[in-house]
């Protein structure tokens, strides 16, 4: 590695640091240090607690003496990454690790659901006049709501409905009837969530409630596809044209076994359905 290039100039770093981590590919003591660059012993022990208060340089003890090391390449290449992190933290765009293999590749883990459904919603807000392709039984949905809220869920099929978004969707066959259950059990938790369901350009395939049970889903948009396990909250987002393509014929396969719907005629009946029930609770009274 060459200190002294301009790409690392945002390091700020003068000839005399310069000088000293090149010599620290090896770990060198102070007096080693100052020999092999050719500077005095007080200048190198200025220059190293300044970077290793950097995190340039690591201090390790070597007996009844302490010796230096440079971070090295890899050092500096995940120093940088989580210096980018942060900026993007702080900025409000995206979240999570990130792993980019090339100009148009880039993997990204999403940890919590305050990471998530930012995620969720801003793939959905640059998607937009495209199909996107989702798989997800109600047990994942359920944990949305548990561990997101229905608001936030709400603003992300809002997201949908305004970017003319059309959600090729498969899911398990009872799942309208859990919806209509959990409405009639707790309005609170459940209506908005359940209302911002319906009114979406929609075309649903259903399949058996015993094949994916789990708390995990697959959303995949045009460039982009997003796999999350809401239960451990955690998601894998990716950008990768053959991985993406790969997990659309996938997606293609496995609905040809589905039995095609009406998702929102199926979303309106269990609105109604509810809302009739609550109706005659009330006439009842």
């Amino acid at each position: 590695m060459k200190w002294d290039d301009e790409s690392l100039a945002v390091f700020g770093l003068n000839k005399t640091e310069t000088k000293i981590l090149g010599v620290l590919k090896t770990a060198k003591s102070i007096q080693e240090v100052a020999k092999e660059a050719r500077i005095s012993r007080t200048g190198v022990a200025y220059s190293l607690s300044l970077l290793t208060e950097r995190g340039l340089v690591e201090r390790h003890k070597r007996g009844k003496r302490h010796v230096y090391v440079g971070i090295g390449m890899s050092g500096l290449a995940r120093k940088l990454e989580r210096v980018s992190q942060g900026v993007h933290i702080a900025e409000g765009g995206v979240r999570g690790a990130r792993i980019r293999t090339s100009k148009k590749n880039e993997f990204i883990i999403h940890v919590g659901a305050k990471e998530i459904i930012p995620a969720y919603s801003r793939i959905a807000s640059v998607n937009k006049n495209e199909r996107v392709r989702g798989l997800q039984h109600h047990r994942s949905y359920k944990e949305i709501v548990e561990k997101a809220s229905s608001k936030l869920l709400a603003e992300f099929n809002g997201a949908i409905i305004k970017n003319d978004i059309i959600l090729d969707g498969i899911l398990n066959e009872s799942a309208y009837k859990a919806y209509a259950e959990e409405l009639k059990a707790d309005p609170k938790k459940f209506k908005s969530a359940v209302e911002s369901l319906e009114g979406r350009m929609a075309d649903y395939t259903v399949f058996p409630d015993n094949f994916f049970d789990y708390d995990a889903e697959i959303w995949i948009f045009k460039t982009t596809t997003l796999i999350i396990n809401w239960q451990e909250e955690v998601a894998i987002e990716i950008t990768n044209t053959n991985m993406t393509g790969f997990l659309k014929d996938m997606f293609e396969f496995v609905k040809m076994g589905g039995r095609k719907i009406d998702h929102n005629q199926m979303m309106r009946e269990v609105l109604a359905e509810v809302e009739k029930g609550t109706t005659s609770g009330t006439d009842g009274e």
